[in-house]
């Protein structure tokens, strides 16, 4: 794919239903084409292969001397935001691949790894990083390293190709990717560790992992690939901890049907790629699923080259933000790196609603999403089992509309808690495990 057929921007869409095209332009949207997007502080961060740049409300800045190469992915930990990528520098620091951003300046990590770094989460108090390295300082870290905030160690004997993707489920931690073995053993494109040792994850995933996430109690597998633990899955598959699922017909067609983001809210589960297709319908390289059908977002995001889609989504301001290869919203005038707002949309939130917390059981982070019929006050906070009051973790003046939040637990001790949303004429509690 080269350079100038790479129409990119970054456009912003409301988490209601979509009663029309919707997409409108952030700033002209991003200089060339975005890999990853993700909230720190409050204020939205785009990275790709411009860089890193941080949305002003306006427009796209720079942070401070910036990235020199492509920032492909991000996290934030103990209070900083990562990036990892193909970069070279950051900032003059000499430092390539990896490197932190705490709001002002910028700083290593006290270390790096000897390639690019592909995927990052955070998983037991640690940073979890992947990509395509095997060693990562004076460590051989095959594809897979982990980082306390001080050092670095491995984990057992890694994999034997490239991990694509990391996320947590139901307290483990999930690694995907090109390789076929994990810790020694056999792992078909999918793994589990459980902060020891890595185990294959049933028969695993016929062909490459690009993305994965939580949804519904489940955890969510995205790729290039036809079968999960055995299941025919079209790119896109579901694992509930004992089986694999397929979501529909799932993704497919284009010259790249891959699956390569998602993200979900509430009952809804967002996939972006550069695929065509989802459960028949035409979406151009962006959907939705509700549990039971695929959904197109407007009319999806279009390029003129023969890959055109997402390649990183989150939710900013009660608003779904997508970024990838495209310059324009499918079947609107557009230009290069700039688009016109074809419609607003509104948050359609028709009550209050307190979701159960995922993952649950968790260690030591978990989401909590919530939604507020209309403008007001919100307090939610966490108990333990006695009926102590030991956090507070929202009290504030709210929007109407759809949100999530993270508690992390690392400082309480193993076993029932409950969180209680409380807000005016409403008031709900539910449960939830920690365990360590």
């Amino acid at each position: 794919m080269k350079k100038y057929l790479l129409v990119l921007a970054l456009l912003i869409l409301g988490m209601n239903e979509i009663h029309s095209q919707n997409w409108s332009s952030m700033g002209g949207g991003l200089p060339d084409f975005g890999d990853c997007v993700i909230v720190y502080n409050n204020e939205l961060y785009a990275g790709g292969r411009f860089g890193i740049l941080k949305w002003s409300g306006s427009s796209w800045v720079p942070l401070g001397a910036g990235v020199t190469g492509e920032v492909v992915c991000m996290a934030v930990f103990q209070n900083k935001l990562i990036v990892g990528g193909a970069f070279t520098d950051v900032a003059n620091l000499g430092t390539p691949y990896l490197a932190s951003w705490n709001g002002t300046a910028w700083n290593d990590l006290g270390g790096t790894t000897n390639s690019i770094v592909q995927s990052l989460t955070v998983w037991n108090n640690k940073l979890i990083i992947g990509g395509y390295f095997n060693q990562c300082e004076n460590l051989t870290a095959n594809y897979i390293v982990q980082y306390d905030g001080n050092n670095f160690s491995v984990m057992g004997a890694g994999m034997n190709s490239q991990v694509m993707a990391l996320t947590s489920y139901n307290g483990n931690l999930y690694a995907g990717g090109f390789f076929t073995t994990a810790g020694g053993n056999s792992a078909s494109h999918l793994a589990k560790w459980d902060g020891t040792s890595w185990s294959p994850v049933g028969s695993g995933i016929g062909g490459i992992v690009y993305s994965l996430g939580n949804y519904s109690g489940s955890l969510v597998i995205g790729g290039l690939f036809s079968s999960a633990g055995g299941v025919a899955a079209n790119n896109i598959a579901l694992y509930n901890g004992s089986n694999f699922s397929a979501l529909g017909s799932g993704c497919g067609s284009g010259f790249y049907p891959y699956v390569f983001t998602v993200i979900s809210s509430g009952s809804m589960l967002y996939a972006g790629g550069l695929y065509e297709v989802a459960g028949g319908i035409t979406v151009n390289g962006i959907a939705r699923w509700d549990g039971n059908s695929w959904s197109a977002l407007g009319n999806g995001l279009w390029g003129s080259s023969n890959a055109h889609g997402a390649y990183g989504i989150c939710f900013y301001n009660n608003q779904l933000i997508a970024t990838g290869i495209f310059s324009n919203p499918a079947g609107n005038i557009g230009s290069w790196n700039i688009l016109t707002s074809t419609g607003k949309n509104e948050i359609t939130v028709n009550d209050y609603e307190l979701l159960q917390n995922f993952p649950n059981p968790f260690n030591p982070e978990t989401k909590i999403q919530y939604s507020l019929k209309k403008n007001g006050p919100v307090n939610i906070s966490v108990f333990d089992g006695n009926g102590r009051n030991i956090e507070t973790i929202v009290n504030k003046y709210q929007q109407a509309g759809t949100y999530e939040l993270k508690f992390d637990g690392s400082k309480y001790s193993s076993g029932i808690y409950y969180y209680k949303m409380s807000a005016p004429g409403f008031s709900e509690s539910k449960k939830m495990i920690l365990i360590k």
